[in-house]
């Protein structure tokens, strides 16, 4: 079947107009993206025994256990060991460097989305938002020519000279990628607390998700309820900007307001890399120049054909069928996995695009709470582990966020307590991690019999006077020597 050429001269008129991108911006979004993954890579590292080792919480054969996703190479699966996994970290360090300077552009970005994939699936129980969205921003970033400004890579350079802008189907996936991440949050946030305007003030008080900025924001009680509306507004128009075709400003109005939300997230809320690879793929939908201002036009160049252009087309074509399917099936992606053919659900999961993006949807919870690792030697109370061996004290801490040692630490905890996991095995390890880790000195010497309860501390927010419920998950005796630095 052919389709007539007036419908093909059409398409590429409304990709030209609407889906188009500037090589500066692109260049800042090359350097961003390098970036967010080198430094993703520095705090992976800080816990790579107790994450990647082979001794560590998660051993590689359970990994899969937890991943609703696959990787083209799973490296970090087959590779197990820990000299393996470090050389794979530098690797992929190499690469973001690379990708950073505009060094074999293309080769760089290919090798940080394989790399990063496989890292991900290595411990999917760590994973939140960000990381999704950073392999989402890598693979189209695969099509879309990084290189041509700015960087080292001559040969893009000398083929982009002369050229402004670029459109075609990389750049529409990318800007559909972005604005989709935003509008089908919004869609997504159906519940009570949206429509009467008290789900800030909600999610506010989800300490573990809120910095102290955050909870300075409380006092301010009913004129929340403007910022969630507004939160709302942004999420609903500033996508639709995004596609404003000759409206640049509209679109320099999207990208700013939805840059400012993400200032917000930053400045107000503990959510980890998010708001920074957020911002990211946002720089490079910046039309770049004043341009619009001026009343100058440019005309964008293509990205280019071949195999590269048509594998654009084909994922932009099953993101948008995913983001549309997903809507009746109320944004449950096992829902939309179970109705498609395996060839076609393998291709959703290595290409990560069975993307359902909801935060604080379709209400912000109602409870929260915070853990107590109480560490008991010579029938004393004890001490709690997660306050740096301070003596135990069951009132909330003034931080909850940075009880844990990493977002990635905290991650785990609450992914575990959440999903109702098994806490013998999962746990255990996780206690001995810490143990380890606070190495807390005993007035003996040689091996000795210790306790270990792990507590969780649920508080709800209906009932903001009511002694909070103490929840016993896991409680082992030990007899061990801890060592001391």
């Amino acid at each position: 079947m052919k389709f007539p050429s007036g419908m093909i001269r059409y398409a590429g008129d409304v990709l030209r107009r609407v889906f188009y991108l500037d090589l500066l911006m692109l260049a800042l979004f090359r350097m961003g993206l390098g970036g967010v993954v080198l430094a993703d890579l520095i705090q992976r590292s800080f816990s790579f025994q107790a994450h990647y080792g082979q001794a560590g919480l998660l051993p590689v054969e359970e990994a899969l256990w937890f991943a609703d996703f696959s990787a083209l190479l799973p490296l970090h699966l087959w590779f197990a060991s820990d000299p393996s996994q470090i050389c794979l970290f530098l690797i992929q360090s190499l690469a973001a460097i690379a990708l950073v300077l505009g060094v074999q552009t293309r080769v760089s970005t290919v090798v940080c989305w394989l790399l990063v994939n496989s890292l991900q699936l290595r411990n999917p129980v760590l994973l939140y938002g960000a990381d999704r969205e950073l392999a989402a921003l890598l693979l189209w970033a695969m099509f879309l020519p990084l290189g041509a400004k700015w960087s080292l890579d001559a040969r893009q350079r000398c083929h982009w000279t002369g050229v402004d802008r670029v459109y075609g189907w990389a750049a529409a996936g990318l800007i559909l990628q972005v604005g989709l991440i935003y509008f089908t949050s919004v869609l997504s946030k159906s519940g009570e607390t949206w429509r009467d305007g008290s789900a800030i003030l909600l999610a506010l008080n989800v300490d573990v998700y809120t910095r102290s900025t955050g909870r300075w924001l409380l006092q301010f009680g009913e004129s929340l309820k403007w910022l969630t509306f507004a939160t709302l507004i942004i999420e609903c128009l500033a996508p639709c900007l995004l596609v404003a075709g000759k409206f640049e400003r509209g679109r320099w109005f999207g990208c700013l307001a939805l840059i400012f939300m993400q200032c917000g997230f930053l400045c107000f809320l503990s959510v980890g890399l998010f708001p920074w690879i957020s911002m990211v793929g946002l720089v490079a939908l910046i039309p770049g120049s004043s341009a619009s201002f001026k009343g100058e036009t440019k005309i964008p160049a293509r990205v280019g054909g071949g195999w590269g252009e048509g594998c654009a087309a084909v994922l932009f074509f099953l993101m948008v069928y995913w983001q549309i399917a997903l809507v009746p099936s109320q944004f449950k992606n096992s829902a939309v996995m179970g109705k498609i053919p395996d060839v076609m659900a393998w291709v959703y999961r290595v290409s990560r695009l069975a993307q359902s993006w909801s935060m604080f949807s379709p209400d912000p919870p109602d409870r929260d709470g915070w853990f107590v690792m109480q560490w008991i030697v010579d029938d004393t109370k004890g001490f709690d582990l997660f306050r740096r061996g301070a003596p135990v004290n069951w009132s909330k801490p003034t931080d909850v966020d940075r009880m844990f040692r990493s977002e990635r630490w905290k991650e785990w905890m609450l992914k575990v307590q959440l999903r109702g996991l098994k806490w013998d095995r999962t746990v255990e390890r996780t206690i001995k991690e810490v143990v380890n880790e606070k190495s807390l000195r005993h007035a003996g010497d040689g091996p000795y019999s210790y306790q270990v309860r792990l507590w969780y501390l649920e508080e709800s927010y209906d009932a903001p006077g009511k002694e909070p419920l103490r929840h016993l998950l896991f409680e082992q005796s030990y007899t061990d020597a801890i060592s001391t630095p």
